[in-house]
C-alpha cells in the first residue's frame, strides 16, 4: 500500500478514460469557491455531525515538503540554482527549466512523462502549481525521480521516502551555461594560465567565484528596437521602433539577495524563500513575476480604514519640526529639505518627461524572535540615490500620517497586511507576499507621481532616511496638521470656483463607483487568462512529450512495412519540438501579461479606488457646524444687548466681556470653516484634474497590451508555419 497515493486525477478525464468515444456526460466536480487556492480535498466534508474535519493535504503540499533542502545532496541544490540563473521565476524553476532538466536526463519520453505527472498531476490546476515555477522542494523530487528513473526503480513518491538517507544522484547533460559548478569560461582561463604560480592562483580564485546571473532585460524597458529579443525567425516584421521607453516602476531583486536561487546551505535547514524573483532569461526575455493567489479584491484591494490614533503632536507649520529634520538630515546624508523637497516629474504621457520609479525589494530574511518575526522591504530610488529598509508597518504609519495631514486627497492605497483562507491568516506564502510587494511597489510609486504628497518631507524623510524608521520617529517633531489649517482665504477664490462644482462631483463620484466594480473585474478575469494560459502550456509540454512516446513505437506498430516509418518519426519529432517551442512562448507570454498588463490594470484600479474612498472622507470631515454657530450669534447677541441695558450695577463684573468674546470666537469660527469649505472644493478640483491624467495610463496600457500580443501572435504563427513546411515531407501513401 502506497504511503503517499497517487497523483490526483480529476473526475472528468476519470471519465473519458473509460468511455472509447467520450459520450456519457461528465460529472462537474464540486469546488469550494471560498478557498483562495482551491486544492482542498472534496473528502474533506463537512461531518454530518456538524464537528470540523481535518483537512487533507494536497497532492502539491506533499511534493513540496517530502525533501527539505537540508536532506538533498549538494548536486540538487546546485542544479537548481544554476537552471534558476537562467529559467526562473519569482517562486522558483519555470516549465521550461523543469523540461530542459528532463531532456538533459537522457530518459525515453514516456518515463519523462511519468516523471512529470508526479511532480505536477495532470488533471488539477495546472496554474497552481507552476504559476510561480517550481519550488525548491519540488524540484528536489523531481531530480530523486529522474534518478530512480535512471536506476530502473519505482517513479513514485514512496521510492522517493524510501531513499531519503541515499538519495540517487541523477546524470543530467545540461547545456554549458546551465551546468553546475564554475562557469566555462573561467574553467578555460585555469587551463590556459599554467605559466607562473601567481597567475594559478588568481584564476584558481576567479573560478571558486560566486557565479554571475544572466541578467535579463525586461519588456518594454530599455531602448531597443527589438525588446522582446524575437529569434531571427521573427525579424522580419518591420515593427515600429519604440523610442522612449519608460521603465517598470515594479522592483524584483536579484538572485544574490533574494529569490529561489539563493543557496539554502547559507541559511538554516528550512527552505525561507522570499516572493521576489530570480533573474534569468528565457525565449523572449519577458519579465517572469508570477502570482496567482486569487482573493476577493473588496476585502483586502479596495479600501483602508485609518487607524484612529492620536499620538501626534499638532504643531503648526510643517509636518516636520526643525529640529527632527536637522537631526535625520544630519545622519543621513539625504537631501536638504530646509528649502522643500525637490518636485518630481509629472506623471507619464502628460509631456513632463519620465516619472520617478521606487523600487520596493522583498528581504530574505525575517526579523524579530519567535512569533514577533516581520518582514523588511528595501526601498530604492535611483532619482534620489537613496536605498532605504522599512517594514510593512511603515508603510501604514505613513499613511495614517497622509490621512490626517491630507484627508482630501487621492491617497493611494496598501495591500493587506494578511489574507484569511477558511478562516486561517496568510503570512508567509510566496505568492501572496510577492502581491503585497508589488502593492507597496504601486503604493510608492502612486505617492512619488502626486503633485502634492511627493512634496510632503514626511515622504521624502520616508523615502531618504536610512536608519530605522521607529528610532527616527522618535528624534524627528512630527505633526499631522490638517493642510488648511492656519491658511487664509484669498479674496478671489471663492469667485473663481464653477457655480456647477458640486454637480461635477456628484457626476464624477458616480462615475468612479462604476468604473471601480468594472476594473475589479477586468484584474479577475485577466488573472483567469494568465492562469489558463499557464494550464495550456502545461499541457502543450505533456503533448510533446506523448508525441516522442508515440514516434518511438511506431517501428513496431508498422512493422509489416518499416519504409516510411523514418518519415513519419520526423514529422512526429518536429511536431513535439514545435509544441515544445509553443510551450515556451506560452509561458512568456503569461509571464509578460501577470508583470505588464496586469499590473497596470491594478493601478488603474487602485487610483480609481482612491478617488472613491476621498468622496467617502469628503463626506465625514467636510461638514461645519456653521448654522449652529450662527444660532448661537444671535443668541449671544439678543443676550448682550439685554445686558447692556440693565442699569449699572445689576450686571456682574465681566460678563459683558464674556459674551462679546464668545460672539467674537464664534465669528472667527464660521469664517475658518468657510474658508476651509472653500479649501476643500479647490482641493477636490485639483485632485480631479490630477486624476484626468489616469485616462493617458489607460491608453498606453492597452496600446503596450496589443503590441505585445502582436509579438507573440507572430512568434506563434511562425512556429506552426515552420512546423507546416517540416510536416510537408510526411508519408500520405499517395
Amino acid at each position: 500500500m502506497s504511503l503517499f497515493g497517487s497523483p490526483p486525477i480529476n473526475e472528468a478525464s476519470g471519465a473519458a478514460s473509460s468511455s472509447l468515444f467520450d459520450d456519457r456526460p461528465t460529472p462537474v466536480a464540486a469546488t469550494s469557491q471560498s478557498s483562495l487556492f482551491a486544492d482542498q480535498s472534496q473528502d474533506a466534508a463537512s461531518s454530518p455531525w456538524g464537528l470540523p474535519t481535518t483537512k487533507k493535504p494536497s497532492w502539491n503540499d506533499l511534493v513540496k515538503t517530502l525533501l527539505p533542502p537540508s536532506d538533498v545532496p549538494d548536486s540538487y541544490i546546485d542544479t537548481y540554482d544554476s537552471l534558476i540563473e537562467t529559467d526562473g521565476l519569482s517562486g522558483g524553476v519555470s516549465l521550461t527549466g523543469v523540461r530542459k532538466a528532463l531532456e538533459a536526463s537522457g530518459l525515453s519520453p514516456e518515463i519523462q512523462a511519468k516523471v512529470l505527472n508526479v511532480v505536477i498531476p495532470e488533471g488539477v490546476d495546472d496554474a497552481k502549481t507552476i504559476g510561480q515555477g517550481i519550488g525548491r522542494g519540488q524540484f528536489s523530487v523531481l531530480l530523486a525521480l529522474i534518478g530512480l528513473a535512471q536506476e530502473n526503480e519505482d517513479i513514485t513518491l514512496d521510492g522517493v521516502d524510501e531513499r531519503r538517507q541515499s538519495l540517487p544522484i541523477p546524470s543530467l547533460k545540461l547545456s554549458p551555461s546551465e551546468q553546475p559548478g564554475p562557469n566555462i569560461e573561467q574553467s578555460q582561463g585555469m587551463v590556459n594560465s599554467q605559466t607562473s604560480k601567481n597567475t594559478e592562483d588568481t584564476n584558481t580564485t576567479d573560478s571558486t567565484s560566486v557565479r554571475p546571473q544572466a541578467r535579463r532585460n525586461d519588456s518594454l524597458e530599455f531602448p531597443e528596437s527589438d525588446p522582446w529579443s524575437s529569434p531571427a525567425l521573427h525579424r522580419g516584421h518591420n515593427h515600429p521602433e519604440q523610442n522612449n521607453p519608460t521603465p517598470r516602476a515594479n522592483g524584483i531583486s536579484d538572485g544574490k539577495t533574494l529569490g529561489p536561487g539563493r543557496d539554502p546551505r547559507a541559511r538554516n535547514k528550512h527552505d525561507s524563500r522570499s516572493g521576489s524573483s530570480a533573474d534569468h532569461t528565457t525565449s523572449l526575455n519577458q519579465p517572469s513575476r508570477r502570482s496567482h493567489v486569487s482573493h476577493d479584491d473588496s476585502e483586502g484591494w479596495n479600501h483602508y480604514e485609518a487607524p484612529s490614533t492620536d499620538a501626534f503632536s499638532n504643531q503648526p507649520g510643517s509636518a516636520l519640526g526643525n529640529e527632527g529634520l536637522g537631526r535625520s538630515g544630519s545622519t543621513s546624508g539625504g537631501p536638504d529639505l530646509s528649502s522643500g523637497a525637490t518636485r518630481p516629474a509629472n506623471v507619464r504621457g502628460t509631456g513632463s518627461g519620465v516619472e520617478e520609479a521606487v523600487t520596493i525589494t522583498l528581504l530574505p530574511d525575517k526579523e524579530g524572535v519567535f512569533m514577533f518575526q516581520h518582514r523588511n522591504y528595501q526601498v530604492s530610488s535611483v532619482r534620489r540615490n537613496s536605498k532605504v529598509v522599512r517594514r510593512f508597518s511603515d508603510f501604514v504609519w505613513l499613511l495614517d500620517c497622509l490621512h490626517k495631514r491630507y484627508p482630501f486627497r487621492q491617497l493611494p492605497l496598501l495591500p493587506p497586511k494578511r489574507v484569511a483562507v477558511n478562516g486561517t491568516h496568510i503570512l508567509s506564502d510566496v505568492s501572496f507576499l510577492e502581491k503585497r510587494r508589488r502593492g507597496l511597489a504601486r503604493f510608492s510609486n502612486a505617492l512619488v507621481r502626486h503633485p502634492v504628497l511627493s512634496q510632503e518631507q514626511l515622504v521624502v524623510m520616508f523615502l531618504t532616511v536610512p536608519t530605522e524608521l521607529a528610532v527616527w520617529r522618535k528624534q524627528a517633531a512630527i505633526s499631522v496638521q490638517e493642510e488648511f489649517t492656519g491658511k487664509s482665504l484669498p479674496p478671489t477664490l471663492e469667485e473663481s470656483l464653477p457655480p456647477n462644482l458640486s454637480d461635477t462631483f456628484d457626476l464624477v463620484r458616480a462615475g468612479v463607483r462604476r468604473s471601480v466594480e468594472i476594473h475589479v473585474n477586468l484584474c479577475s478575469l485577466l488573472d483567469r487568462l494568465i492562469r489558463r494560459n499557464e494550464g495550456l502550456a502545461a499541457d502543450y509540454l505533456r503533448l510533446s512529450l506523448a508525441l516522442q512516446s508515440l514516434a518511438e513505437t511506431s517501428e513496431s506498430t508498422y512493422a509489416v512495412d518499416t519504409s516510411e516509418v523514418p518519415l513519419l518519426n520526423a514529422g512526429l519529432q518536429a511536431s513535439a519540438r514545435h509544441l515544445s517551442l509553443s510551450q515556451s512562448l506560452l509561458e512568456d507570454e503569461s509571464q509578460a501579461w501577470d508583470g505588464g498588463v496586469l499590473e497596470d490594470l491594478k493601478r488603474q484600479r487602485d487610483a480609481l479606488v482612491s478617488v472613491r474612498d476621498m468622496f467617502d472622507r469628503r463626506d465625514r470631515l467636510a461638514k461645519n457646524n456653521i448654522p449652529a454657530l450662527e444660532r448661537r450669534i444671535e443668541t449671544n447677541t439678543t443676550k448682550l444687548a439685554n445686558l447692556r441695558s440693565r442699569p449699572e450695577g445689576t450686571v456682574k463684573p465681566g460678563e459683558i466681556e464674556k459674551v462679546e468674546e464668545a460672539i467674537v470666537k464664534d465669528k472667527q469660527s464660521i469664517v475658518a470653516q468657510h474658508a476651509r469649505g472653500v479649501f476643500i472644493k479647490e482641493c477636490l478640483q485639483d485632485e480631479l484634474h490630477f486624476f484626468r491624467t489616469s485616462q493617458y495610463h489607460i491608453s498606453r496600457l492597452h496600446q503596450d497590451w496589443s503590441q505585445e500580443r502582436v509579438k507573440f501572435a507572430e512568434l506563434q504563427s511562425d512556429n506552426w508555419k515552420a512546423l507546416s513546411e517540416e510536416l510537408e515531407a510526411m508519408p500520405l501513401g499517395e
